[in-house]
Parts: C-alpha cells; structure tokens; sequence
C-alpha cells in the first residue's frame, strides 16, 4: 500500500514537472490562458492616458518669394510650395505696393456666388435707403407685419426635459 501512495505522488510530480517545461517553453495547456509577456495589460487611470505619438517627417516648406525653410510635419513629402502665405499676404504686409488688397477668394465659389447675385443686393440696399429717406413703411412690407402676427403661440420655455423611466429595481 505504501509503495501505491508513493507511485501515485510519484506520477503527479511527473506531470508537475512537465507542466512547468510546457510553460517555460511557452505553450499553454488546455483550460490555461497564455499572456504575452511584451505588454502587461492594467486599467489606463483617468487624466493619465498617453496620447498618440506620430512620426514627423522633414519637410522643406518654399514660400511665395521663393525662400525654402525646413519644417517637420506629419504629411510624408518632401516639398510643400505654398502659394499665400505671410509674404504674399497684405494684411501681414501693408507696406508692401505690389501686393494689391483684392479679397482672397476672388477665384473660389463665393465671389462667383456674388457676381451672379449681386443684382439683388444692390436693389435690397437701394430700396432700403429709399425707405429710411421717406420716413414711410409701404403696404407690401406692412402685410408682411401682420402675417407674423397671425396664429402665433408662444414658445413654453424651459420645462421638462426626456427623463428616465423609473422602473423595477435591478
């Protein structure tokens, strides 16, 4: 009897001892969870996240007057040529003749929004001036006063907002 007490401890050192070279040579058993050792997952406390770091790239940066200044960024090129900038620019550069105080989107969509619609706001200016002359509001303008007048109701202010339902405790 002694000599099957001593077998069966026996046996369960053996599998104690094959179990550690398992998991010094990394492989876990079954049931067993094997974590990389490379990063030690622990609860991030708050304010004390790390925020992301992102490579920087050397970037030669050629102003309008053609100057090459070397900055870093994270866009992966080589040249950036910028074409407004502080030296094409008059609002940096009052004293500067050659750089004419023409607004800036004299090429983009809004001055050609403005060139086919500019018709309408010179006659609204027009007509406005006219009316603070006289002194007088016409009848067109009036109707319009009491349409707005019509059927109104008042907004409620405040008030309540969404709540949650109280329901069965959980």
């Amino acid at each position: 009897m002694f000599s099957a007490i001593n077998n069966a401890r026996f046996a369960g050192q053996k599998s104690l001892n094959s179990i550690t070279k398992d998991f010094q040579r990394g492989i876990a058993m079954k049931g067993d969870v094997h974590l990389s050792n490379r990063r030690v997952m622990r609860k991030i406390r708050l304010g004390k996240a790390r925020p992301a770091i992102f490579y920087q790239f050397d970037t030669l940066v050629e102003l309008s007057d053609g100057s090459v200044i070397k900055r870093r960024s994270q866009a992966p090129r080589d040249e950036i040529r910028m074409i407004n900038d502080q030296r094409s620019s008059s609002l940096w550069n009052p004293h500067r003749s050659d750089l004419s105080s023409v607004d800036s989107t004299a090429t983009g969509r809004i001055s050609k929004f403005r060139q086919r619609f500019a018709a309408f706001e010179a006659d609204n200016a027009e007509n406005a001036d006219d009316a603070k002359a006289d002194g007088k509001v016409t009848k067109e303008q009036d109707s319009y006063i009491e349409l707005m007048g019509r059927n109104v109701q008042e907004v409620q202010k405040g008030g309540k907002i969404a709540s949650k339902k109280s329901g069965k405790k959980k």
